[in-house]
């Protein structure tokens, strides 16, 4: 594993990160791809880190990729929202994805990101500032994603990336994943749900969008989200 930090002049803030090689990248020279998980310092489910947690899933699977933990979790309602989210996603595209792929054998075509309620938010923004041609992630890994914070803007940014896509293929995964068990107005699945209704109804040519369920609770189905979605995309 391997620590550093960033010292981030687009946000003003010094980012701590860790990274995980897995066990085969000292054999041979192959590119692996990349994982960024958001909140990657959290401890939601104590005792271990989001990072820490996602780690042992890929080393328990034997999944062959870099998995990048991105600290800064108490900036959570500053980088993953507007106006924050536009200073960190350049932080992302021109401070860390560089640092990353010059350093290590990461495959620029193969980037995922993945987040968490607040966190959550962002990777969909990311989504609808890039498509259909700067697309920085080619897919997109979101567990209970709490939408309602900016539901009017991301409706929004959504209709806008409609319109430019102009039914070209758009080729991401998209996971919006959320708690299973009934949808009640008003809760965070809600608002997954009415995302995914409204993305789904597009009929975006190229896009995988999936909304699994996990019977386990907010911060709990993060796991198990994470793990069924390193399947889908990467097999095994």
């Amino acid at each position: 594993m391997v620590s550093a930090t960033i010292d981030s002049s687009k946000t003003n803030y010094t980012y701590s990160i860790l990274i995980y090689l897995p066990a085969s990248y000292d054999v041979g020279n192959a590119s692996y791809p990349t994982i960024y998980a958001l909140d990657g310092d959290a401890r939601f489910v104590p005792p271990d880190t989001r990072f820490t947690n996602f780690k042992n899933i890929l080393e328990r699977r034997g999944t062959d990729a870099i998995l990048i933990g991105i600290g800064g979790t108490e900036r959570r309602q500053i980088d993953y929202l507007l106006p924050g989210a536009v200073a960190y996603h350049d932080f992302l595209a021109l401070e860390l994805i560089p640092y990353v792929e010059s350093h290590f054998r990461a495959d620029p075509k193969k980037r995922m990101i993945s987040g968490i309620s607040s966190s959550g938010n962002f990777p969909l923004l990311a989504l609808f500032m890039d498509a259909p041609d700067k697309l920085l992630f080619s897919s997109f890994i979101i567990n209970e994603g709490a939408f309602w914070q900016q539901l009017d803007v991301m409706h929004r940014m959504e209709a806008e990336m409609f319109e430019a896509v102009a039914g070209r293929d758009l080729r991401v995964n998209l996971i919006l994943a959320r708690q299973g068990g009934d949808i009640f107005y008003g809760t965070i699945g809600s608002y997954v749900n009415d995302m995914y209704e409204r993305i789904a109804a597009r009929h975006y040519a190229g896009m995988q969008l999936t909304q699994p369920t996990f019977p386990y609770g907010h911060a709990e189905m993060d796991f198990p989200s994470f793990e069924a979605a390193i399947a889908e995309i990467l097999g095994g």
